[in-house]
C-alpha cells in the first residue's frame, strides 16, 4: 500500500469519493497477504482473515439499499470489536451501531447476520473466540462484567490512539511467525482502550440521559415487539417517563422508535419465514401486527430488498 496513502487512511474514512474496483487497496486489512478478498454482495466488499483464535473482518462499499452481511463463521462464542468508520449496521436485536464509534458485541454460531443500510459502509470488526477470548476477558474484568448483562456493549466514539495503531499496520512485518503477534498485540491494545473509554462513559452516566433512555426503549421493544398494543405511550407509561422525553431520545439515531418496532418486528418475521414453513405469509403478517399480507410484504421488500415469497425461495435454494 503506498505510503501516502496510509498516513490519510483515517482521513478517507470520513471523505465523500465514490467506491471504486480498487476498494481493497484503501482497507486495513489488505496489509495481510494471506487473507481472502470476498464481495459478498453489490457494491460491498470484504476482506477476511483467520489465525488461530483471531478474526478479521473489515467491510467497505456503498449498497443501494438495506444489505444482510454474515460475519464469519465460529464453532463457539466469538467476542467482537467494530469500528464503525462509516454508515451504520443493525442487528437483529434492533439495535443500530453509529459512525465514528467503537463498540463490543458476541456473536454465537447462529447469530451472526447483520444488516447494513444503504449508503456509505466502513467497518473493520476484530473477532476473539476460544481460549484467547476467554484469557482476554480475563484480562479486562468489566468487558467480561457487561457482556454477562447484554450481549452488545455502547459505542464510545474512535480515538487517537486507535487511529494510530490501525494506521501503524502496513509498518509492521506479517511473517509466519510475526503475523499472530502482531494480531494479538492489535486486539490488546484495542480492545483495552476501548474497556477505559467504556469505564469513563459508565461512571459519568448524568451526562447521557436521553442515551439511557433510549436504551432502555430498545430494550423494552425487544422484550415486547409481540404485543399488538405496543405503542409510544405504553413504552412510556413502562419506563416512567412522558411520551414526548421517550421520543427526544430517539431523535438523532439511526431509526425512530415506531421504526425500531417495525425493525424487530420484520427480523422475527424473517426468522419465522426461514425456520417455520409451515406458516404463511399471511400468517405471520397476522401474528406480527402488520394491517394485512399487503402490508407486510412492502414492508418487507423495503427494508430487506427481497418479498418474504421471494425470501422463501432464496432460502430453498441453498438447501
Amino acid at each position: 500500500m503506498p505510503q501516502n496513502n496510509v498516513r490519510h487512511l483515517w482521513r478517507e474514512t470520513l471523505s465523500s469519493r465514490p467506491v471504486s474496483k480498487d476498494t481493497y487497496r484503501g482497507m486495513h486489512l489488505a496489509v495481510l497477504r494471506r487473507a481472502v478478498h470476498q464481495k459478498p454482495a453489490e457494491h460491498v466488499f470484504a476482506i477476511l482473515f483467520e489465525v488461530g483464535d483471531f478474526v478479521l473482518c473489515e467491510s467497505k462499499g456503498h449498497p443501494p439499499s438495506a444489505t444482510p452481511f454474515e460475519l464469519p463463521s465460529k464453532e463457539s462464542e466469538t467476542l467482537w470489536l467494530c469500528f464503525q468508520f462509516q454508515g451504520t449496521a443493525t442487528f437483529s436485536s434492533g439495535t443500530s451501531s453509529e459512525p465514528g464509534t467503537l463498540f463490543s458485541f458476541i456473536s454465537t454460531g447462529g447469530d451472526r447476520l447483520l444488516t447494513f443500510q444503504a449508503g456509505k459502509q466502513w467497518a473493520l470488526y476484530l473477532g476473539v473466540s476460544g481460549a484467547s477470548r476467554e484469557q482476554l476477558l480475563a484480562e479486562l474484568p468489566l468487558l467480561r462484567e457487561r457482556h454477562g448483562q447484554q450481549p452488545i456493549l455502547q459505542g464510545v466514539p474512535i480515538s487517537h490512539p486507535d487511529r494510530q495503531t490501525l494506521e501503524s499496520l502496513p509498518k509492521l512485518s506479517f511473517g509466519p511467525f510475526s503475523t499472530v503477534h502482531h494480531i494479538g498485540q492489535l486486539i490488546i491494545k484495542t480492545y483495552g482502550n476501548y474497556a477505559q473509554q467504556l469505564k469513563r462513559c459508565l461512571q459519568q452516566p448524568q451526562g447521557q440521559p436521553q442515551i439511557q433512555l433510549y436504551n432502555q426503549a430498545i430494550a423494552y421493544i425487544r422484550d415486547n415487539y409481540m404485543d399488538e398494543a405496543l405503542s409510544r405511550e405504553k413504552i412510556a407509561e413502562a419506563l416512567h417517563c412522558s411520551a414526548r422525553s421517550l421520543s427526544r431520545a430517539f431523535e438523532g439515531r439511526p431509526a425512530s422508535l415506531n421504526a425500531s418496532i417495525l425493525i424487530l418486528r420484520l427480523y422475527k418475521s424473517r426468522e419465522l419465514l426461514r425456520n417455520e414453513p409451515g406458516c404463511s405469509v399471511e400468517q405471520i403478517a397476522l401474528m406480527l401486527h402488520f394491517f394485512d399480507a399487503s402490508h407486510f410484504t412492502a414492508q418487507y421488500k423495503k427494508y430487506f430488498h427481497r418479498t418474504p415469497r421471494e425470501e422463501r425461495k432464496v432460502i430453498g435454494s441453498r438447501k
